[in-house]
């Protein structure tokens, strides 16, 4: 895709399933690319790992200054970082809740906040957070994770009209189930696992790297008229 050879770019969560695949994708495209999560990923082809928690301003100050060291001024940052906590909502205890807008949509707050007067002063940033189809469609049992994500999309949307006209251009991208080790562990916890299927009129979930493709998308020069939007890679998820 164009524009995103040599460019640098910041991938938080990049250990989980989905954030390897982007780094992999980002890596494969000729991104030079700081991989940061709990504990530094041993990736491929990166040009910095380090360790972050995203929860943690210092943390992520820390994080952001060794990656811009190690790669230069950071042109693109992808806030994959966010943990998935389920249950009937009168069931869920409040570090449960808390922990999941800390991860997810603090977490995003502060690696934005982090990075933001360097994609500013470059001109052309680029920002691609991570959503969810709970972010837009109400599901049983996905208060805590509906709401983090709600969060994202929205503080994205903010940050796109706040920082538009200094270049920068943020979306939120909102995968539907996606079969990582993760979305394994939620299915073995659902009773309603086959309907979740089902609710994805492809028939399928996405594999990482086909999510990975839209965030490169989201990241090169192939959208630069984009920018605020929830975009949904969710097999039709969202469209019934």
């Amino acid at each position: 895709m164009n524009g995103l050879d040599q460019l640098p770019v910041l991938v938080t969560g990049a250990a989980g399933g989905i954030g390897a695949a982007v780094v992999a994708r980002l890596v494969a495209e000729g991104a030079r690319v700081a991989a940061l999560d709990l504990e530094a990923p041993d990736l491929p082809g990166v040009a910095y790992a380090g360790a972050v928690d995203v929860t943690d301003e210092d943390s992520v100050a820390a994080a952001v200054a060794a990656s811009t060291a190690a790669l230069g001024d950071l042109a693109g940052v992808v806030a994959v970082a966010g943990i998935h906590v389920t249950g009937p909502t009168h069931e869920l205890s409040l570090a449960d809740f808390r922990r999941t807008l800390d991860v997810s949509a603090v977490g995003t707050f502060l690696t934005l906040r982090a990075t933001l007067p360097t994609l500013v002063a470059r001109g052309d940033g680029r920002i691609v957070t991570f959503g969810s189809t709970a972010a837009v469609c109400a599901a049983p049992g996905l208060s805590a994770y509906a709401a983090a994500k709600g969060a994202v999309l929205q503080l994205t949307r903010s940050v796109a009209v706040e920082y538009a006209g200094s270049g920068v251009r943020a979306n939120c991208l909102c995968p539907g189930g996606t079969a990582t080790p993760l979305l394994a562990a939620i299915n073995a916890e659902r009773t309603s696992r086959d309907h979740f299927l089902e609710a994805h009129p492809i028939g399928r979930y996405a594999r990482p790297d086909e999510v990975a493709a839209a965030t490169a998308y989201l990241l090169s020069d192939d959208s630069s008229y984009v920018l605020g939007a929830a975009f949904m890679a969710d097999g039709g998820f969202s469209a019934l």
